[in-house]
């Protein structure tokens, strides 16, 4: 029994084939500069980068939708075990898993003091749930960031990344508004949601904001077996979907049927599960594009190698056996070799230009990014001054996570659209080389963590002692080009869905604090109390925020004019190398015999019409054919 494959798979393989077979040729022509630029492209058709989340409350089946769509037991699934932290499945030719502990941490429940750095630890996959359950890790007391896993799952092996995330506990908290917040970066999103009741108003409210952020959302409504009324229960949801204009695909799926179908063998039941339709979807909507966009730029990278290279020999064979024309040709590309040294410098316009536009993207999105911490903290005073309710200060402190969340990723967009923008200049720049890139690039990915302090507002142990806030971002290439895909990203690792607010202590503690207070007499009294340490809670909040996100804004623009130099550099140095190849072969001409050169044009006659069939292969556009 197998599910839909990605209809793109065959060109695939005559791609990639293509592209190797031009690695034999770039490394016969001693090229292995351009043969390791071809490698790569052809390695990027292979490369998982297509990630899709799995998100929703406690308890909906998330986990054992997962391993329904893997067809094994990979995440554990037990009424006692919630999931805790999360679980990043690829595949892999060998079963197994890695913990990935934030700095200090030993996996022992311990503390190896704050100058610890993150560390990696083996965990089989009978022991998961000692890792990734509220069980086995409460309250993360091992630090766990993630764990990945890799199993040999048909599905995953078309390069789907599943992330199994901790459930959101009422997604209209802060874990809602941090995935909503990483949504820009993922390639698609399944929320989860039983069969025992209809969608819920924090529910729907994701899922409109969901799809407003990421390519695909795919509503699963899991347990139907449980539920004898799941297609009524379907169909009221299909209304509420309707009446918040919301349109996605809804699947009806039971994990249980789907087991069972898969133990007998049985393709009905297969059916009745719900689960090809799912898997299906996946293939259609979100790996499917996806590798479409990753052939596609593969295959223009190894054309444009294989342009050059042909553009490089054609200009030797012109001049054999005409000593003038081979002086002339000498001369002209030797010219040609020092301005690109010229180029390569940092003295160069493009690098001005990139050193520039760098520093001004750098000031814009910090200033703007404290611009917008400053509205939020003013809106959370004026808020603040009227509260009287711990129900009210709840909703406050949701409102206040979805905004900081929506700010921050603003800021990351800005960044990601700057470095397109800049590229896409320095490309205009050097238009007059041909250096074989065009202004189409994989996106950057950002993996957000851990900015809500753990502390009380009441005066306690925990009073003053400030949690290590640590933010973890990372750009890498996507698989899905553009900037609207996760990830990205290449390789692309999420932390939590992007969880930048997945807990909400303040939240707990000063809503049971207000829902305490029942003394008439000082309730004036302990209302003020509270909100004035509010607004310190807010304002350090805010402050942590800023500070952390602002250092890793700063970090993510020397990476990128890093990202941005090397890249060109690296053109650059692969043409001023065919320069001197061309110059140089010219020069040799020059001393060969006649027989010689008749065997050096047949030589080039046979690389150029290798070439010309290479570059008409790859230029057949994707799923035009075999």
């Amino acid at each position: 029994m197998s599910d839909a494959s990605v209809p793109v798979a065959a060109q695939e393989s005559t791609t990639k084939s293509t592209i190797v077979e031009l690695v034999k040729v770039l490394n016969r022509l001693d090229r292995a500069d351009l043969a390791g630029r071809a490698t790569a492209a052809a390695a990027r058709l292979d490369r998982p980068g297509t990630v899709v989340c799995v998100v929703g409350e406690f308890k909906q089946g998330k986990s054992s939708l997962v391993n329904a769509l893997l067809g094994q037991s990979v995440c554990p699934v037990d009424d006692d075990l919630a999931t805790s932290a999360i679980t990043l499945i690829r595949y892999g030719d060998q079963p197994g898993a890695i913990a990935r502990l934030a700095a200090g941490g030993d996996g022992s429940g311990g503390d190896t003091g704050g100058g610890a750095t993150p560390s990696a630890v083996p965990v089989t996959l009978d022991a998961l749930s000692d890792w990734v359950s509220e069980v086995g890790n409460p309250a993360n007391a091992k630090k766990v960031e993630r764990v990945d896993v890799t199993v040999t799952s048909p599905l995953l092996k078309q390069g789907l990344v599943i992330v199994d995330t901790p459930g959101m506990g009422g997604l209209g908290a802060g874990h809602a508004a941090a995935t909503l917040g990483f949504l820009p970066f993922a390639d698609g999103l399944i929320l989860v949601s039983d069969a025992s009741a209809e969608l819920s108003a924090a529910e729907l409210s994701f899922l409109q904001r969901a799809t407003e952020l990421c390519p695909t959302v795919v509503f699963a409504q899991s347990k139907a077996d449980l539920y004898p009324h799941a297609g009524r229960i379907r169909d009221l949801n299909l209304g509420h979907l309707s009446r918040a204009g919301i349109d996605l695909p809804v699947v009806i799926t039971s994990s249980a049927i789907r087991t069972e179908a898969l133990a007998r063998k049985d393709r009905a039941l297969n059916d009745r599960s719900g689960i090809p339709q799912l898997v299906q979807l996946l293939s259609d909507e979100v790996v499917g594009p996806a590798k479409a966009n990753a052939e596609a730029r593969s295959r223009g990278d190894a054309a444009s190698i294989a342009a050059g290279v042909r553009s490089g020999l054609q200009a030797e064979r012109a001049v054999l056996g005409d000593p003038e024309a081979a002086r002339r040709a000498t001369a002209s590309f030797e010219a040609a070799t020092q301005r690109l040294e010229h180029l390569r410098g940092p003295g160069a316009r493009w690098s001005v230009v990139v050193s520039d536009r760098i520093a001004d993207l750098a000031n814009t999105v910090n200033f703007e990014f404290r611009g917008a911490m400053r509205a939020v903290s003013r809106n959370m005073d004026e808020l603040i001054e009227g509260l009287q309710s711990g129900e009210a200060w709840d909703d406050m402190v949701r409102d206040l996570q979805t905004d900081v969340a929506d700010d921050v990723t603003t800021a990351f967009l800005q960044l990601e659209r700057g470095r397109v923008d800049t590229r896409s200049e320095v490309i205009a720049l050097l238009g007059e080389e041909d250096l074989g890139v065009d202004g189409s690039s994989g996106p950057a990915a950002f993996d957000l963590e851990g900015l809500w302090p753990d502390k009380h507002l009441d005066g306690s142990a925990t009073q003053g002692k400030k949690r290590a806030v640590e933010v973890s971002l990372t750009g890498v290439r996507g698989a899905q080009g553009g900037l609207m895909m996760f990830g990205m990203l290449g390789q692309f690792l999420p932390k939590a869905a992007g969880v930048l607010l997945a807990t909400n202590p303040v939240l707990l503690g000063i809503g049971a604090v207000f829902g305490a207070m029942s003394l008439a007499d000082d309730r004036k009294r302990k209302v003020a109390a509270r909100r004035q340490a509010a607004r310190g809670q807010v304002r350090q909040f805010l402050d942590d925020v800023q500070f952390e996100v602002g250092n890793q804004i700063n970090a993510l623009v020397r990476d990128i004019q890093r990202e941005l130099r090397d890249e060109f550099t690296e053109r650059l140095g692969e043409l001023q190398r065919t320069c001197a190849e061309v110059a140089k072969r010219a020069h040799e001409d020059v001393q060969r015999t006649q027989a010689e050169r008749t065997e050096r044009t047949r030589e080039i006659d046979g690389y150029v019409a290798f070439l010309d069939k290479v570059e008409a292969a790859l230029s057949t556009p994707v799923g035009a054919g075999s």
